[in-house]
């Protein structure tokens, strides 16, 4: 790994909520590269700062799921950053987008060691989030195997599924049953590395490197970066919203509780 990306240690412990790192470097937004600067469109305010360390435990927005929000701080002091929201850079830098609560302009050196600790709460509602959506789209790999996922959203207030090919209101309660059956086997969410993700092209697999995959009791195979809770049962109850439909495409849109 080049000494400018950051190790993505939620990857393989999405259930860690502090981490104690070294920064690579932490400047004004302003300061960033263009490509880097594009990557948040609410980064104007003049005291916006953005960290990058050598690890975190922090999600970046990626994959149809929202970004962790968070604190940073000196170790064995309190926090002084507040994480906003964060990014991943095409030079697998993860950028930690915030602002200090001491005195304007006041950085993290180079090398200094900081605790990260993420906010537990969203993590675990998001983490919900999107194992529920991967619920929703085995029950209808389960219920509809002809039909082609075509992209996923596990974002609060817009969860949902979409499917090429034509659903209707009759089939919300098919599949809420099959739903229910799914988190009420309490399933357990399993991930794993593989180095030939081949069998998962037209899934979202990289073509190259290792691939990330996530399955619902070993009963389905897809690449996922995202974080998630143990098991379905872990997710609550998921509500099937409404089945929409647009251009040819149905949308399965859900939900699950704030807290369980």
């Amino acid at each position: 790994m080049a000494s400018s990306e950051t190790e993505a240690v939620y990857l393989h412990d999405a259930s860690l909520r502090t981490l104690a790192t070294e920064v690579i470097s932490h400047q004004l937004v302003s300061a960033l590269e263009e490509p880097e600067k594009s990557l948040y469109k609410g980064a104007t305010d003049p005291e916006m700062s953005v960290v990058t360390m050598r690890q975190t435990v922090l999600y970046p927005q990626g994959g149809g799921q929202p970004s962790d929000t968070g604190s940073l701080a000196i170790v064995d002091e309190e926090p002084t950053f507040t994480v906003t929201t964060v990014r991943k850079a095409p030079s697998g830098r993860i950028l930690h987008f915030g602002k200090t609560s001491t005195q304007p302009g006041s950085l993290f050196q180079e090398d200094q060691r900081v605790v990260q600790r993420v906010d537990g709460a969203k993590r675990d509602y998001h983490s919900r989030l999107h194992t529920g959506g991967h619920v929703v789209g085995l029950a209808m790999q389960l219920l509809y195997p002809e039909m082609k996922k075509v992209k996923a959203n596990h974002f609060p207030a817009e969860a949902c599924m979409e499917y090429e090919g034509l659903l209707y209101n009759e089939q919300k309660p098919v599949i809420q049953a099959k739903v229910d059956e799914l988190v009420q086997q309490d399933l357990p969410v399993l991930i794993s590395w593989v180095e030939d993700g081949s069998d998962l092209e037209g899934k979202g697999a990289m073509r190259e490197g290792p691939v990330r995959v996530a399955s619902i009791g070993g009963l389905d195979r897809n690449p996922c970066g995202g974080t998630h809770v143990p098991s379905t049962q872990k997710v609550g109850p998921i509500t099937i919203r409404k089945i929409s439909r647009q251009k040819g495409i149905s949308r399965v849109s859900y939900d699950v509780p704030l807290e369980v």
